[in-house]
This record gives structure tokens, C-alpha cells and sequence, in this order.
């Protein structure tokens, strides 16, 4: 697919189908996110996480019991981007670039995201989350998440936002 069209089609969909996604998918949208530029090339500072299968099933069940709804919206993926490192500012601009690229590579394959900043705090916060269900090593945090899934509705505009742009010559 061509850049524009992929970024046409990269819209948040929040009506996801819990069917598993394909190895391959998977593989090539990891292999984009890979790709990102991060502060300073310290890639080592970042983790992805892959939550899919019975292990995002009790996630998405917690999330229910803390927030009264599925964060996820019903999407069939989860990847969780984690940043250890001192400079918060920097980390949550990684963490954006590298979900981004997630985004928009899922869009390039006609796989539906949500960028999800919503579940952030409950992640970090919650023990059981945190240390039992996806034993997320001590110095890294969850910065942001993205959740991923075949699309169940294709009735999404496409807008291109009124964005004020000042040019100065």
C-alpha cells in the first residue's frame, strides 16, 4: 500500500473481533515497530509486550473488575510498550513513536488499533497485572498500549481534522 493511503486508512477502531491474528501479522507489525526512531537510539530502554490468547482473556476480565469495561475493545492483541529509563518526557515520546508505527503498519495490512493511554496507570498500579500476569521487569514501565484486531466495521470516515498550521517564510 502506498504512504497515503496507509495513512488514510489508519483511524482508531474501537470494534474489534476477537479472532486471533496471523503469525505473520503479528511478525510484520513488529518488524515496522522496530523501526521507529527513539531518543537518542537507546533501544534498549524499550520492551513490547505481546498480550493475545488466554493470558490478554484474564486482562481484559481485569479490566472489567477495575474500570466496569473491556479496555481493549474487544481486539484480539494487545502490544504493550514498556520504557525504563529516567526521562519521562523522552519515554513517552518513544513509547508514541514506536505505537504509531504500530499503528499505522497495522493499517497498511487492514488490521484495526486503538492507541490506548487509558490503561496506563491501572497497569503500573495493579500488582497482579504488573508482576503475576505479565511480569514486567523492575525498572520498566507501561507508557502506553495498543490494542489490535480484524475489524468488525468498516464505516470509518475518512476526516482530515482542522489542525491550525501557521507558515512562517
Amino acid at each position: 500500500m502506498e504512504f497515503k493511503k496507509t495513512v488514510y486508512a489508519r483511524r482508531s477502531n474501537r470494534f474489534l473481533l476477537n479472532e486471533p491474528l496471523k503469525s505473520e501479522e503479528i511478525n510484520y507489525i513488529l518488524e515496522i515497530a522496530k523501526r521507529a526512531p527513539v531518543a537518542i537510539g537507546k533501544y534498549e530502554n524499550l520492551e513490547l509486550l505481546i498480550v493475545k490468547g488466554k493470558t490478554l482473556m484474564t486482562l481484559q476480565n481485569e479490566f472489567v473488575k477495575i474500570n466496569g469495561r473491556d479496555n481493549t475493545y474487544g481486539g484480539s492483541t494487545l502490544i504493550v510498550v514498556l520504557h525504563k529509563g529516567e526521562n519521562e518526557q523522552l519515554a513517552n515520546q518513544d513509547a508514541a513513536i514506536v505505537a504509531e508505527h504500530i499503528c499505522l503498519a497495522a493499517a497498511d495490512i487492514n488490521i484495526g488499533s486503538v492507541y490506548l493511554h487509558s490503561l496506563v496507570d491501572v497497569m503500573n498500579e495493579n500488582k497482579f497485572i504488573n508482576k503475576e500476569l505479565l511480569d514486567i521487569e523492575n525498572g520498566y514501565k507501561v507508557m502506553c498500549a495498543v490494542t489490535l484486531g480484524y475489524k468488525a466495521n468498516e464505516n470509518v470516515r475518512d476526516i482530515e481534522h482542522d489542525i491550525k498550521v501557521k507558515v512562517y517564510d
